[in-house]
């Protein structure tokens, strides 16, 4: 009885302190409580779990909680056939759980291809349903629309050959603007058809021509200092501004009531904004002597201005209300050396990127963030459908990023090794990869599937 009751009084409070979390570390000689890891990978199945390289218990599916970890850091990688490798030091608290979320195995796959020939411009519709493309047939430049879900190819128009190209979307996805070399044409791509002729609404040819943010039926068109709103439904026109003392950049950004402007003077540009409820002007930012500019449109708070010449974006805060934009003088202005940026999904944080330089802005916070440095020049970025990831584009290479930080870099997974790339797009879910290149001596347009 007596050595029960000794064992109780040793044994029970040894029970205790180990439920209670706490174990004795021979290591560092000291009493310390453990901590916990979770680790989350969506959809992946029967996968290998590796722990400071030694094989877990039990086959990785989507989830897993580790308990019992002393604390300390942990070289923690997943492997599966046919997928490249996920891998990461993570840290391990004192009486905490660390949570390893948004983890992502890509696919190991050749890119098929799914369109032949040299492709002109390529873009994706803003509902990622539909992959509207220009074709170099030889004779013809034919616009097509793909589905990709239906794998259906349709063909919209054919063109004269020229020489620049681009795609843009009305906000509905349903109608897309081409422009050739400043000849503008607009498609109906849910009917399947062609819109209006221009000529029947203006007799002008536009030096830059935009959806409104909003309507599909609304355009707003610049020629000769002045700009006007083309109603392609009721094919009416309207000049809604002019500068006649002045010459101003083709490029416009236009958000309710508010036209931001550029006026060019002998020395310097000057951004402007004019309210046309109230016939107000006001000077927002002098800029340097360049020629090329482009709006970032958002509906947050904030307008970009990006300066293509000097590869510099100028970020300002705004202010909506129901009548006008309102600009507050003391809020200063963040410039970052850029040729391009663009806003996640939930229009939090901002990607840019230079020539060689990627990085992510928070203005809540007022971090900037360098992802990485490159020694060659960096052709387009993209957000990853779930933030954690940034696909990046080189000449000959499409790379995924992964933004969480191990062991002082950003892991790298080289997707696509290939003769040339011009352009890529993702879908909405971030599982398919569309680039128009060329592999080998096959050009066109391919499909990658990631997950």
């Amino acid at each position: 009885m007596i050595g029960f009751i000794l064992a109780f009084f040793i044994i029970g409070p040894i029970l205790i302190f180990y439920a209670s979390g706490y174990r004795l570390d021979f290591k560092r000689e000291k009493v310390i409580k453990i901590g916990s890891l979770m680790l989350e990978a969506k959809d992946v199945k029967k996968a290998n779990l590796y722990i400071n390289n030694e094989l877990y218990e039990e086959p990785f599916n989507d989830k897993v909680f580790i308990y019992n970890l002393l604390p300390g850091d942990y070289q923690i990688r997943l492997e599966k056939n046919g997928y490249y490798t996920w891998e990461k030091k993570i840290s391990v608290h004192s009486n905490l759980t660390t949570f390893a979320k948004n983890i992502i195995l890509f696919k190991k796959e050749v890119p098929l291809q799914i369109i032949a020939g040299q492709i002109i411009s390529l873009a994706i519709t803003p509902d990622y349903q539909k992959i509207v493309y220009l074709l170099d047939s030889g004779t013809f430049w034919e616009l097509y629309q793909y589905n990709p879900n239906a794998k259906e190819n349709f063909l919209l128009a054919r063109f004269s050959p020229g020489h620049l190209a681009n795609l843009s979307f009305a906000a509905s996805s349903k109608k897309v603007l081409l422009n050739i070399d400043n000849h503008y044409s607009i498609l109906d791509i849910e009917n399947q058809k062609g819109g209006p002729d221009l000529a029947e609404i203006i007799n002008f040819v536009p030096q830059n021509l935009k959806w409104d943010n909003q309507s599909d039926n609304l355009l707003f068109a610049f020629y000769k200092n002045a700009i006007y709103s083309l109603n392609i439904f009721d094919k009416k026109s309207e000049k809604i501004f002019e500068l006649k003392d002045s010459k101003i950049n083709p490029e416009f950004y236009i958000e309710g009531k508010d036209i931001f402007y550029i006026k060019l003077e002998k020395e310097k540009n000057i951004l402007y904004k004019y309210n046309l409820n109230f016939s107000t002007t006001k000077k927002i930012l002098e800029l340097s002597k360049s020629a090329s500019y482009q709006f970032i449109k958002s509906g947050n708070n904030f307008i970009g201005l990006i300066d293509l010449d000097q590869q510099k974006l100028h970020l300002i805060k705004k202010l909506n209300t129901d009548s006008e934009i309102s600009i507050n003088a003391a809020e200063p202005i963040r410039e970052f050396n850029a040729k391009a940026a663009i806003w996640d999904k939930n229009e939090k944080q901002l990607l840019i990127y230079n020539d060689f330089e990627i990085y992510i802005y928070n203005p809540n916070s007022g971090e900037e963030n360098i992802i990485n440095r490159y020694g060659q020049i960096i052709k387009k970025a993209l957000w990853y459908p779930n933030l954690s990831y940034i696909a990046i584009q080189f000449d000959d290479s499409l790379q995924i990023i992964d933004l969480e930080i191990t062991n002082g870099t950003h892991a790298v997974t080289e997707l696509v090794k290939s003769s040339k790339i011009f352009d890529f797009y993702l879908d909405e879910e971030g599982k398919n990869i569309y680039f128009n290149g060329k592999i080998d001596k096959s050009e066109g347009l391919y499909k990658l599937k990631l997950k």
